[in-house]
């Protein structure tokens, strides 16, 4: 866009941005029910939303860090600790003196123990010696804090880890230190599983409003995803005035906006017009034949999704649709589909967040059609169910593979010899060199 053309917004160029599927899923809807691909728009809406009141932000990203580390807490790990009366007696009375619990000091004694241990061995070797220990308790620590004490202390034979403990413990009794600030930095720290977040999105930012969001990051120690995923959950929380918002991020020029929102309208309307229609009567197969048809968006879970692009992957890129129909015709192609499908539907799924595309031609359309109306099904459960086989079956479909990819006669030599540059391509950046 230029001076002179005062039309589409300057969105200039793609930033990667990733989601959780939730929040993906609700994005998508959101800007679905706005108009067709209003995704970048509505997510720029909600950059634009979060720096227009800057001083809510840090106050907002705290609380939702917090949110984020409770929902992905992992639980303590139980141990039982052997202790002699006078340590089990002078541990239980430091808990008392500074108001916590034994286990609070055991996890401050334990961090300690691991970020400075010098020399152990020998304390170590003596503890595990020891005949005298009649008191037990029971602690709770992380268990990524076990781990590295068990990796520690068995380098040089068996892992010692209750007696390492005990050393640990005995060194913080005799030199507690600063333990009021260790216990709240470190005593109150708890594992976390990591974030699940969906595949990168990527969204068009202008120079200025990158670079607004980059400054506010730096600010705030930290980065651009992090603060696109805090407004676009805001944006979710509080979705006000979204038609008007994204038609002026869209439409932010003043030459065509009229042009535009005319055909802004005439879009609704014909959407409008399509729902209140008789439903469409079932096409029949074109006797030419497309060879790969239009898109249609699938839902899949995250799992389902990754095997099946690395499985595509073998076969050349952009692969996916090809995969995908070699399992539907297989399946359509199966006496025992209905078996399959009861079987299928026994087996609790994960829920399907993530979308994938799958060209499919009018004739292949037809057949899965007549097929979901035999067993009392629909499309989605048939082309997951058809993806769930072939994940489990893929021997030997070479062939249909490169039938599925080439089976435009008119240009198949033409696609043959783009597969073969492409094949030779990989081989080279893999560095097989043939």
């Amino acid at each position: 866009m230029s001076e002179t053309n005062m039309g589409r917004v300057p969105v200039g160029d793609p930033i990667p941005l990733r989601f959780d599927p939730t929040t993906k899923q609700r994005l998508e809807e959101l800007a679905a029910g706005i108009g067709p691909r209003r995704f970048g728009a509505l997510v720029r809406v909600a950059a634009r939303r979060l720096l227009s009141d800057p001083d809510r932000v840090p106050e907002a990203l705290d609380q939702a860090r917090r949110a984020s580390a409770d929902a992905r807490r992992i639980p303590w790990a139980e141990r039982p600790l052997d202790l002699d009366p006078a340590t089990s007696t002078r541990l239980h009375q430091l808990a008392r003196e500074f108001h916590t619990d034994r286990s609070a000091i055991v996890r401050v004694a334990v961090h300690r123990f691991l970020t400075g241990a010098g020399r152990f061995r020998h304390p170590v070797l003596r503890e595990d010696a020891r005949t005298d220990l009649t008191c037990r308790i029971r602690v709770y620590v992380n268990r990524s804090t076990l781990v590295r004490l068990e990796k520690l202390t068995a380098r040089n034979g068996e892992a010692l880890t209750p007696a390492a403990i005990r050393v640990a413990v005995r060194r913080l009794l005799d030199d507690p230190g600063d333990l009021t600030a260790d216990l709240a930095t470190i005593g109150a720290v708890r594992d976390l599983t990591p974030e699940t977040l969906g595949p990168r999105t990527n969204v068009h930012f202008d120079d200025d409003l990158r670079d607004q969001l980059d400054a506010h990051a730096g600010r705030l120690d930290s980065d651009r995803a992090e603060l696109m995923r805090l407004a676009a959950r805001q944006l979710l929380a509080n979705p006000r005035d979204l038609d008007q918002a994204v038609t002026e991020e869209i439409y932010r020029g003043d030459a065509n906006r009229d042009l535009l929102l005319a055909r802004n309208t005439r879009r609704q309307t014909a959407a409008a017009n399509q729902a209140t229609l008789p439903p469409a009567a079932r096409r029949v197969p074109s006797p030419q034949g497309n060879p790969f048809g239009r898109r249609h968006v699938f839902r899949f879970d995250e799992d389902t999704k990754r095997r099946l692009e690395e499985l595509a992957d073998e076969y050349g890129p952009r692969r996916l649709s090809a995969l995908l129909r070699v399992g539907i015709r297989r399946l359509i192609e199966n006496p025992a589909a209905d078996e399959a499908l009861a079987q299928a539907r026994r087996v609790a799924s994960p829920p399907r967040t993530a979308r994938v595309d799958v060209a499919l031609d009018d004739e292949l359309l037809a057949h899965i059609d007549a097929l979901a109306e035999r067993l009392g099904s629909n499309r989605q459960e048939l082309v997951h169910l058809a993806a769930t086989r072939i994940l489990r079956f893929h021997h030997n479909i070479e062939n249909r593979m490169l039938d599925e990819m080439f089976r435009a006669q008119n240009n198949r030599k033409h696609l043959l010899a783009k597969h073969a540059r492409r094949e030779r391509i990989r081989r080279r950046v893999r560095g097989s060199g043939t």
